[in-house]
């Protein structure tokens, strides 16, 4: 969100209103399949949100063009928006895993990776970013 809210967005829904234009990300992203699910769920048409149609790619792509002032609002992560001193309202949580097969554990640049995503120091790195929770980066799922 462009930075103070001028547009005081607080819902989804507030991108539907009359005077929000968003970016929207490139078919195929996980931003725009949750902005499509969101939409679809408060039977809201693509039509009905203004800049729905103009994409670009990559979550710092949309923070740049909402920092721009191009745009007022597009989905992103909590870090593009810190990274750009905008505002930003979470919609939901994503869980990453990093998948790794069983007979690559006791290779040696796989222990390397590992070892550092273990470490505090990383952890504290990667949360500071913002939205991130680093709390079992680095941990076996089993």
């Amino acid at each position: 969100l462009a930075r103070g809210n001028p547009k005081h967005v607080q819902q989804i829904e507030d991108v539907a209103r009359a005077g929000m234009t968003i970016v929207n990300r490139q078919e195929g992203s996980g931003s725009r399949a949750l902005l499509d699910r969101l939409l679809a769920q408060r039977r809201i048409t693509h039509r009905a949100v203004r800049g729905y149609e103009r994409s670009v790619q990559g979550h710092l792509a949309v923070a740049e063009v909402v920092s721009a002032g191009l745009v007022d609002a597009g989905i992103g992560v909590q870090a593009a928006a810190n990274a750009f001193g905008l505002d930003f309202l979470p919609l939901d949580q994503e869980r990453y895993d990093l998948v790794i097969p069983n007979k690559l554990l006791d290779d040696l640049p796989v222990r390397v990776l590992l070892d550092a995503l273990r470490r505090p120091n990383m952890r504290s790195q990667v949360e500071a970013l913002g939205g991130y929770d680093a709390a079992a980066m680095g941990q076996p799922l089993n």
